[in-house]
């Protein structure tokens, strides 16, 4: 049900509508009168209105300022101006301020009618448009753990670009954490899952030890949990309140946490049946090291003592190594994430974002010429991505054998130099083959779009169709032709119709109706007006013209 409003300082005119929208039973409104400007607004005061009808001229307060007041009072509410001719110039300003139609007066009660029916419309689609948005709003708020979770692993990848906009970030995806403080990382592992759980168990075991822990810390610690794989979690953890100096806040909070985590340890073990391991930092790291923290306690955890079972290990890391680290190795996550961004790059064929990356992880090499473990990590890290590639995609013409025992032997390279010229090379053959198999993909789709329009001239010719036919989406298929050809498919389609419909006048004594109909034209008229444009003739003088039998 609408409430509808009709304001006007002419009696007559107010309760005639009031009598006309009562009456009538086509739409569902509660209807109310006023006599004035302030009549209307202390009306509007106590009740919610979702339609106004008013007269732009009345005394004290012209429907103009009422509608601006209502506006701010209601924006939802729809407002309908009644004017005269003279009062044109106030109606466009009217409508800049929102208010959504006028009625001239003396145009009738069925102009006015309709004019409502259209404000109770847009008020129904705006509540369609709230509610998809309110939808949008729990959908986001289902997925942010999953956005924070991702954020946090392009931090964890050494993601410049993501650090550089902590702040920013952390407010868009509600991340409990400070920007301007350090953090302290827990690498938490389940030792071991029972041999009958499933992956729902094991999800629902996670999330157990998760609210076991916030049950622990939440009183002075902020966690924030992130998944790295079913077996292992990261814990991003901030004191509550960071005081001035952060690093005298841990001082504060470090027995605290090895405690709690005592506690995390021992209650998952009796609760829930599951061992954890933790290996946590001494102090706490500022978040431009974040990944390269982290990946000293990946690598801890999978060697020596860390292969064993329930330990709580704390990492040291001596204090000039926090403000100026000094790598020896290769950084893990930071390669990881280049191999991840070349098989991309690589599957979806962006050739010069794949040579950039490359050429980065390759002058990482030259950074470590007289490190051959490195080198060795380096070079087979990227023979997989070359190889799966050549094994699905190359052939013989283009190099195969050749190129793969060169690709699978480092011993075949002289130098890194040459490594690296090797992998240039082969990775500009390699696009040079996937834009040649592109090329002829495209040529296999445009031909069969061309015979299908040769061989149905007068059937269906639209986009719709043909995308159909080829298997293609309509929009992509005409940007593909397009792009392959030079020429819109519209254009050639005519082109085609036209070039039948000359040889036929030309070669056979088929009726020019027959001629139409047999090129795709439902309309006779319509086929000279094509012709005659193309050509500048009708079909009838071009008959006589060209005919055969005439030469």
């Amino acid at each position: 049900m609408n409430r509808l409003l009709i304001v006007d300082d002419e009696s007559i005119i107010v309760n005639g509508l009031v009598d006309l929208f009562v009456q009538q039973d086509m739409l569902p409104l509660e209807v109310y009168g006023a006599h004035s400007a302030a009549e209307a607004l202390k009306l509007l005061s106590q009740i919610r209105m979702d339609i106004v009808i008013t007269d732009i001229g009345m005394p004290e307060m012209d429907g103009l300022e009422l509608q601006k007041r209502i506006n701010q009072a209601w924006p939802q509410c729809k407002v309908i101006i009644l004017t005269g001719f003279s009062e044109f110039q106030y109606i466009r300003d009217a409508l800049r301020n929102q208010g959504i139609d006028y009625v001239l007066k003396g145009e009738g009660d069925e102009v006015i009618f309709k004019a409502v029916e259209k404000a109770i419309e847009l008020n129904k689609e705006e509540v369609k448009m709230q509610e998809l948005i309110a939808q949008a709003g729990k959908q986001l708020r289902q997925t942010i753990p999953l956005l924070q979770k991702e954020f946090l692993q392009h931090i964890l990848q050494g993601d410049l670009y993501s650090i550089s906009r902590l702040a920013e970030h952390f407010a868009e995806l509600q991340i409990p954490l400070h920007a301007d403080h350090p953090v302290m990382l827990v690498l938490v592992r389940v030792d071991s899952f029972r041999e009958e759980y499933s992956i729902y168990d094991r999800n629902l075991l996670v999330y157990s030890i998760q609210n076991v822990a916030q049950e622990y810390l939440q009183s002075s610690l902020a966690l924030l949990p992130v998944e790295l794989n079913p077996s292992r979690m990261l814990w991003f953890i901030q004191p509550k309140i960071p005081a001035s100096n952060p690093f005298v806040t841990w001082a504060d909070s470090k027995n605290f946490l090895m405690g709690s985590l005592e506690l995390i340890q021992q209650t998952c073990k009796d609760l829930l049946g599951t061992p954890l391991s933790f290996i946590l930092q001494e102090r706490p790291t500022p978040w431009p090291r974040v990944s390269d923290v982290y990946g000293q306690c990946t690598k801890w955890m999978s060697r020596g003592l860390g292969l064993g079972s329930e330990f709580l290990w704390v990492y040291q890391e001596k204090e000039e190594k926090v403000c100026e680290p000094k790598l020896t190795s290769l950084n893990d996550n930071h390669l990881g994430k280049q191999l991840d961004q070349l098989r991309l790059y690589l599957q979806n064929g962006q050739k010069e974002n794949f040579e950039t990356v490359l050429s980065d992880i390759l002058l990482t090499g030259f950074d470590h010429a007289n490190e051959p473990r490195i080198e060795q990590e380096i070079y087979y890290s990227l023979v997989p991505i070359f190889l799966s590639h050549m094994n699905r995609y190359f052939s013989e013409e283009v190099g195969y054998h050749s190129n793969i025992n060169k690709l699978t032997s480092l011993e075949a390279h002289t130098s890194w130099g040459d490594i690296t010229d090797f992998f240039k090379e082969l990775s500009s053959t390699i696009f040079a083959e996937k834009k040649v198999g592109m090329e002829h993909e495209e040529n296999v789709v445009i031909n069969k779009v061309q015979k299908y329009i040769q061989h149905h001239l007068d059937g269906d010719l639209s986009l719709v169709r043909i995308g159909d036919v080829v298997g293609h989406n309509s929009k992509y298929l005409s940007r593909l032709y397009k792009k392959s050809t030079g020429e819109d498919l519209s254009s050639y389609i005519s082109r085609t119709k036209l070039v039948h419909a000359q040889t036929m006048l030309q070669e056979t004594s088929l009726k020019i109706y027959e001629i139409s109909s047999a090129v795709g034209f439902l309309s006779e008229p319509y086929f000279y007006r094509f012709f005659r444009k193309a050509t500048g003739m009708t079909p009838q003088e071009y008959r006589e013209i060209h005919s055969v039998d005439r030469r």
